[in-house]
């Protein structure tokens, strides 16, 4: 079997914050080609909750984001503070950002978002029985407009391509499918 997995021969930071930050590697692939530099982002990792109340209607934030300058739709979620667990994460996440908590909430996926570049993953969840109990806890750089759609909507809104973001997709059909929302 090939040898496919790279050496990091060095690696310098270009940038180093509180959210993120971008080295680059010189890197020796398998074949003892060398790559410099490589560059890679390191990110906490994050979690992504996609919230069910017992209407079935889905919880959804309508948020800007700079990347593509637009406002998309995306599930609850965000990254995992130093020490917590992605569970408590997701739980901390949906009461911040909905003002909702939930009667049940489980794992029902991760992946990693963009391997050939961050070195982070994503978990999802699945929390039902969404009830609000408190006010949306926004930190000073959101914005936010909450969102009850349909299960049948949002499935629609989906496969039509309005939920443009790849990790929230990738919530939303793990979601679907522990719905049994999916037909095999």
């Amino acid at each position: 079997m090939t040898h496919l997995d790279w050496k990091v021969l060095n690696s310098e930071y270009l940038l180093q914050n509180e959210w993120i930050a971008v080295r680059a590697d010189t890197c020796e692939m398998g074949n003892g080609r060398l790559i410099d530099p490589y560059f890679i982002v390191e990110s906490r990792s994050y979690v992504n909750v996609v919230p069910v109340t017992p209407e079935g209607e889905v919880l959804l934030l309508r948020i800007y984001r700079h990347g593509l300058g637009k406002t998309l739709l995306e599930t609850p979620g965000g990254l995992i503070d130093a020490g917590e667990s992605a569970f408590a994460s997701a739980q901390r996440e949906l009461l911040e950002e909905t003002g909702h908590t939930c009667a049940a909430m489980q794992p029902i996926g991760s992946g990693a978002p963009d391997p050939a570049r961050f070195d982070c993953h994503a978990y999802y969840f699945l929390a039902t029985g969404v009830v609000e109990t408190a006010v949306p806890d926004w930190d000073e750089h959101e914005e936010m407009e909450l969102l009850k759609l349909p299960i049948a909507e949002v499935k629609q809104m989906l496969f039509a391509g309005e939920i443009v973001d790849s990790v929230q997709q990738s919530a939303l059909f793990f979601a679907l499918h522990a719905l049994g929302e999916l037909s095999g």
